[in-house]
């Protein structure tokens, strides 16, 4: 029987090579040209070397050679065709004799992590007396000097920036070409991707669009379980679809909603996909979305994927006990806001998703509104209260957006719930005297007050703000507040923050008054 060997290797930084541009557009033509060497550029590099293709995609590549030697010189090569391609660079895990295919697997994830760990020997760089930098990405060499897009003067470009460019008016054939058939129907068939920020935040009164970013969880350790090369095979691929339908079912719900205001209005229907995905590789998504259902937006894909992965795993056949779950946060902010410091913003808060969806075994969702300079504030170490919470279960979720429709306008309107949202963060700034600890001060001083708010509301909002207390928080105590190791949280506060942009999907829009009023710009 001859030898076999399992080659491993992962693109290194790919959000900061895709980044590595002025215009947002340009983004998913990175994405675009990832897809391409992927899909196209490695199978014929390992077809000239013997290699059988197991895994290549979204810069991961896991592939079979008969020879050691063949594998070492194909991996020479595929680093500097991508250096080459997408100007970037390859970590290449250490080869692996296969045994057992189940341990040909794991023992090759072990090597990865380590090569990652370890990193690479520094290389010289270009150096050239005389030269110009590409405007776009502000690293590149520049190559070329010319006028990509009608809203823009000529300028330098670099290879790889004026590729991406080219590559945007792709999308819908190879990228993004999955996605779009799951979108488009018979309805909606010359619907086409957006071309930039600012007809998305055309949805919105006041230009804000939503970046939702999501990442599946312990995938490590899910594809570690893999019992063979085929199970590894198949598990790549479901992931892929499942992330595209997940992705697909809650766009068409938007799609639905928007189409529904704007039915005998004066606007036309859509005739765009209110949904970007700027990257989507592997686990790994991150998406352009309409900021005022961008919670329920996120519940639903999550919902969405934790069935269609579930079911899918039965059905292939490879199921063995693991629940799939995601991580998801979202940063809502103004169409200006440099989509860059949005996603840095959207990791931070999605490491405290992961964290709490590993404590909790189910699927975890943060999200924030970065308004003019204020990107939010981290929890002091003596703070005993929180006005908000670290991050959401989809259960969790949907009660929030249902307290939202609950408190309409009609019910609590905009000086009430400035209010009771000064006094949540007044509770933030309880801390010990001589005589009280936080906790009584919080019963002796700030409960007092709250009642004091709560008594000058009509009997029926009155009713529905309790509800909505104790929902949010420990319904419980008479103190509301949720006990977290020892640090009180209250959801609420999160709610008042988030209230124009968490819009349910399902409700008619004859049901929402406020969404009613802002047909004139749906």
């Amino acid at each position: 029987m001859s030898k076999k060997y399992l080659f491993v290797a992962e693109a290194d930084k790919i959000q900061d090579l895709l980044f590595r541009s002025s215009k947002l557009r340009e983004v998913s033509g990175g994405s675009q040209m990832l897809e391409d060497f992927c899909r196209n550029s490695v199978p014929q590099l390992a077809g000239k070397f013997g290699g059988d293709i197991l895994i290549s995609a979204g810069g991961s590549f896991r592939i079979l050679f008969d020879e050691k030697a063949k594998a070492k010189k194909f991996g020479g090569y595929l680093a500097e065709l991508y250096r080459r391609e997408l100007d970037g660079t390859v970590t290449i895990g250490e080869l692996v004799e296969v045994k057992s295919e189940k341990e040909a697997i794991t023992i090759a994830q072990k090597n990865l992590r380590k090569a990652k760990h370890f990193g690479k020997l520094p290389l010289s760089v270009e150096q050239i007396p005389y030269m110009a930098i590409c405007a776009s990405c502000g690293v590149g060499l520049a190559k070329i000097y010319k006028k990509r897009y009608e809203d823009e003067n000529e300028n330098y470009l670099c290879s790889v920036c004026d590729k991406k460019s080219k590559a945007r008016d792709c999308l819908k054939r190879t990228f993004l070409s999955r996605f779009y058939s799951y979108v488009a129907n018979e309805e909606w068939e010359g619907y086409d991707f957006l071309k930039d920020v600012e007809t998305m935040a055309h949805l919105e009164a006041r230009n804000y669009v939503a970046y939702l970013m999501a990442d599946v969880n312990d995938m490590g350790v899910v594809f570690s379980s893999c019992d063979s090369f085929k199970e590894l095979e198949t598990l790549s691929s479901t992931l892929d679809k499942v992330m595209q339908l997940s992705l697909a079912m809650a766009t068409k719900d938007v799609i639905r909603t928007i189409n529904g205001l704007r039915e005998g209005g004066p606007k036309k229907s859509l005739d765009f996909i209110p949904v970007l995905p700027l990257i989507m590789a592997g686990d790994d998504l991150f998406a352009l979305i309409p900021a005022q259902w961008s919670l329920d937006f996120s519940r639903r894909f999550c919902e969405e994927f934790e069935r269609k992965m579930e079911q899918s795993l039965k059905d292939k056949e490879i199921y063995n006990g693991l629940s799939p779950t995601i991580s998801v946060s979202v940063v809502i902010c103004k169409e200006k806001f440099p989509y860059t410091i949005a996603y840095g913003i959207g990791e931070e808060m999605l490491n405290a998703a992961k964290k709490a969806a590993k404590r909790k075994k189910t699927s975890q969702i943060s999200f924030r509104v970065v308004t003019e300079s204020v990107t939010g504030k981290s929890r002091k170490e003596e703070q005993q209260f929180v006005a908000g919470y670290p991050a959401y279960s989809t259960k969790e979720l949907k009660i929030l957006i249902d307290h939202r429709f609950e408190l309409r306008e009609t019910v609590l309107p905009a000086r009430r719930r400035a209010q009771l949202q000064s006094l949540f963060y007044k509770a933030e700034e309880l801390n010990s005297l001589s005589d009280r600890t936080p906790f009584e001060r919080m019963k002796n001083e700030w409960l007092p007050e709250l009642e004091g708010v709560l008594r000058r509301l009509d009997p029926i909002p009155q009713k529905k703000v309790r509800k909505a207390l104790k929902d949010l928080g420990d319904p419980s105590t008479g103190y509301y507040w949720r006990d977290i190791d020892n640090v009180f949280y209250h959801q609420l506060p999160d709610l008042l923050q988030i209230w124009d942009f968490a819009h349910s999907l399902t409700i008619e829009p004859s049901e929402n008054e406020e969404v009613k009023e802002n047909e004139a710009y749906i």
